[in-house]
């Protein structure tokens, strides 16, 4: 099963700006391997889209961290918040379809709590000088533990909405 046989590509990116509009990150719909597939792309700040304009960046930060946090969501069939390792929230939700997880609902981009970017990693990992990070960070809003798990609660409602109707229609 795709996540196209759940919505069209169109209804998932509509879900995706609005994650973006109502919570403020950069929201994100995946496929079963991971790969994002509407083509879609919303920004929370200005750090992320310099990352993953790095493939090393992308390869060391976003993707090792959604991997992870996929495969706990698969795992356990909840959804996961936590953090990527420049240090900024993370939200994964899966989408199940009988017992299977097919893909993944969320968003990332803001500070957890009283989260910091780490600078030294994303210079590392991504070569982006630090003075730059620290310049691209600034202005990133966070949000604290209770209001990131309630996003996690009201988008895996939004994706259990979405079930219901694609199982009414099989």
């Amino acid at each position: 099963m795709q996540m196209t046989d759940i919505l069209p590509k169109e209804a998932w990116q509509a879900l995706e700006q609005e994650i973006h509009e109502r919570y403020g990150l950069n929201a994100r719909v995946y496929d079963d391997k991971g790969f994002t597939f509407t083509g879609h792309t919303t920004w929370a700040n200005r750090i992320c889209p310099a990352i993953k304009a790095q493939p090393a960046g992308v390869s060391a930060i976003c993707s090792v961290a959604h991997s992870a946090m996929a495969a706990e969501a698969r795992s356990t069939s909840a959804s996961v918040v936590s953090e990527c390792d420049a240090g900024l929230l993370k939200i994964c939700v899966p989408v199940m379809v009988d017992g299977l997880m097919v893909g993944v609902v969320g968003g990332c981009g803001r500070f957890l709590d009283q989260g910091e970017i780490d600078a030294f990693m994303i210079e590392k990992s991504a070569g982006i000088a630090e003075a730059e990070v620290e310049d691209l960070c600034s202005g990133i809003s966070a949000m604290t533990n209770d209001e990131a798990e309630t996003v996690a609660a009201e988008i895996a409602e939004r994706v259990d909405a979405i079930l219901r109707d694609f199982a009414l229609r099989r």
